[in-house]
């Protein structure tokens, strides 16, 4: 396992340091710029979740670039934070603090586009809330802190801003059969 986390790792930095390097120079060729929004976040399992436990609301925030490869075609890259988990009832809440590096690739029609793409999760603090208490859960409770997520996604941009919906689902297990899966929803602001 930790040979195939270092590979993908390894091709993320890669891949990112390769796009960034022949970009010196080109102007019009990239576009980077900040993004904000919705997060909507649960743990399921064989398509469902836990009957006790509902979505977690949060948000997500973060940096992105964006490189023509050809009209059409832009691959896209970034750095993202936000919370994935699960609200229980009875006030209680899984908060798990994520770093991301998604990578996609972008078809743009005009205004809109569809993307596809994959991240790499890396999981950097870990609470359980319950009230108004926040504690840390048992090690043997703990989510797994690395997640490839695939996604799927749709957006428009006007000018400067862009609108855009993601889906994301989780490959590796998160905890006792639970992957992460969540909805984005949000606006960026190129520069």
């Amino acid at each position: 396992m930790r040979k195939f986390v270092f590979i993908v790792i390894s091709t993320l930095l890669v891949g990112a340091l390769t796009t960034y390097g022949q970009d010196q120079g080109k102007g019009g060729n990239k576009v980077g710029g900040i993004r904000a929004g919705w997060h909507y976040a649960v743990l399921e399992k064989e398509g469902g979740k836990p009957d006790t436990a509902n979505a977690l609301n949060s948000f997500y925030a973060g940096f992105f670039r964006s490189t023509k490869i050809i009209p059409l075609l832009h691959f896209g890259s970034g750095i993202e934070y936000f919370q994935n988990g699960m609200s229980y009832t009875g006030n209680t809440e899984r908060i798990l603090h994520t770093i991301s590096v998604p990578l996609d690739l972008r078809l743009k029609l005009g205004p809109v586009f569809a993307l596809g793409g994959f991240a790499a999760n890396f999981k950097v603090s870990e609470k359980i809330k319950i009230g108004g208490e926040t504690v840390n859960p048992l090690e043997a409770d703990k989510t797994n802190w690395f997640d490839i997520p695939v996604f799927l996604g749709a957006g428009i941009k006007i000018w400067f801003v862009t609108v855009e919906a993601r889906y994301h689902w989780g490959l590796l297990e998160a905890r006792n059969g639970y992957y992460n899966q969540y909805f984005q929803l949000g606006a960026g602001i190129s520069f």
